[in-house]
């Protein structure tokens, strides 16, 4: 799977890479089904069946499940690197739902699912969230889609928030991109007017790029004031620069 284009620039002025790699860590077990299935008739022993490689499907999400259900971080990441092992193989898809169902629920950890433990928040994982994000972003689809929309809206966290906002843009709206574009503009507003956030301003606007690209500038009209609001704001200047850029494009359209 190509690496995602997104580069926040509040992270790479503070010397980290955001993106995280959709590949497992090298010393991860992968889960499998039983290896030892036996090939159909005329196929060669190593090939398996379509009924096979369902199975393995099947067991992996059930390892994927058990891992996400555990209360340690160290697990979920596990889990989040299993599901972007399948997403690379294209094992998954929009209409997966199950897998989905999950990343939306790794997606809330800490925030709308929340485990207490002597009144202590326990599960409060922003990296996990924001990397369920990201890869809903990657796979797409209505379901995940409406997932991310609620992750935006409820997480408190800049980063996640970002991530959201960004996989928005990539999945690209469908028959609802006015009112994911009147969202977005709006979490501009919200921001901009608390505390603006170099890393969820640009997002923002490569979200707004990519729909405004996939709608040919037919978007909600507050998509305007919202790149203006940013491009005359308090940011560094590349991403005033850059939503610049993309108010000239929608001239263009």
């Amino acid at each position: 799977m190509k690496a995602r284009a997104l580069v926040f620039f509040g992270v790479i002025l503070g010397g980290t890479a955001f993106a995280q790699s959709t590949q497992p860590a090298a010393n991860t077990a992968q889960p499998t089904g039983n290896t030892s299935q036996p090939a159909s008739a005329g196929t060669a022993g190593s090939q398996k069946t379509i009924e096979d490689v369902y199975l393995q499907s099947g067991v992996e999400v059930q390892v994927i499940k058990s891992l996400a259900a555990e209360e340690s971080r160290a697990d979920k990441v596990k889990a989040l690197n299993y599901i972007a092992q399948m997403v690379d193989a294209k094992k998954v898809n929009a209409n997966s739902k199950e897998v989905i169902h999950l990343l939306g629920s790794l997606g809330s950890e800490g925030v709308t699912k929340v485990i207490r433990s002597n009144g202590r928040i326990i599960n409060d994982f922003p990296d996990v969230r924001m990397r369920a994000a990201d890869l809903l972003g990657i796979i797409g689809g209505k379901q995940a889609q409406d997932i991310l929309v609620n992750i935006a809206l409820t997480d408190p966290e800049p980063m996640v928030v970002s991530s959201a906002v960004y996989s928005l843009g990539e999945i690209g709206g469908g028959s609802d991109h006015t009112r994911i574009e009147g969202i977005i503009a709006e979490l501009v507003k919200e921001q901009d007017a608390i505390l603006p956030d170099n890393n969820f301003a640009f997002a923002a606007v490569e979200a707004l790029e990519m729909l405004g690209k996939k709608h040919e500038g037919k978007v909600n009209q507050e998509v305007f004031p919202a790149l203006i609001r940013i491009a005359n704001g308090n940011y560094i200047r590349p991403v005033r620069e850059k939503a610049k850029e993309v108010l000239d494009m929608y001239t263009k359209l």
